[in-house]
């Protein structure tokens, strides 16, 4: 008795196609089409150092203690041209009495909530993201528009908080 032929299924065209495109034209084959995002911030370690900040903001005078970090936000991991590398610089700093008050007596000061987000290596340090003056004008006098940055300040501590990205050294004037 003759056994009725069973049709053999063939492979799909693709897997044959796919393989062969990817020999002729040397790209590599992808096996998720599903796009990696943005990698995570690296973060450094808690710094105390006080020079870096007094060059990147000499508007906040002498400062006597601080608690920062500063984080990769992006990296170029392309094989082309190297781009750009943004950092943040996140902190909390002491501000002298007098500094303090000559900086927020002027300008438009609003209470206003850490809008920056705070890293969560200096949190226990900053404390509540709440209850902090904040003035647009003050930050562009720091920045100049040449980074982003905000400032907040608690009077009742006598602290500024910080969040920037790109911050530049200032050079006199």
């Amino acid at each position: 008795m003759d056994r009725p032929r069973v049709k053999r299924r063939s492979r799909p065209l693709a897997a044959l196609v796919v393989p062969a495109l990817a020999l002729i034209t040397g790209l590599p084959l992808v096996a998720s089409c599903t796009a990696a995002g943005p990698p995570a911030p690296t973060p450094t370690a808690v710094r105390t150092d006080l020079d870096p900040l007094k060059r990147r903001f000499p508007q906040l005078g002498s400062l006597s203690a601080a608690t920062w970090v500063s984080q990769v936000l992006t990296q170029n991991t392309g094989r082309g041209v190297p781009g750009p590398t943004d950092v943040s610089l996140d902190g909390v700093a002491q501000v002298e009495p007098a500094t303090l008050a000559a900086i927020t007596s002027s300008g438009t000061w609003e209470e206003a909530v850490i809008e920056c987000g705070v890293p969560k290596e200096i949190a226990t340090e900053v404390g509540g993201e709440t209850g902090w003056l904040h003035s647009r004008a003050f930050d562009e006098s720091i920045t100049r528009t040449r980074y982003s940055g905000s400032f907040y300040f608690d009077k009742q501590t006598g602290r500024v908080y910080f969040c920037t990205v790109n911050p530049k050294v200032r050079s006199q004037g």
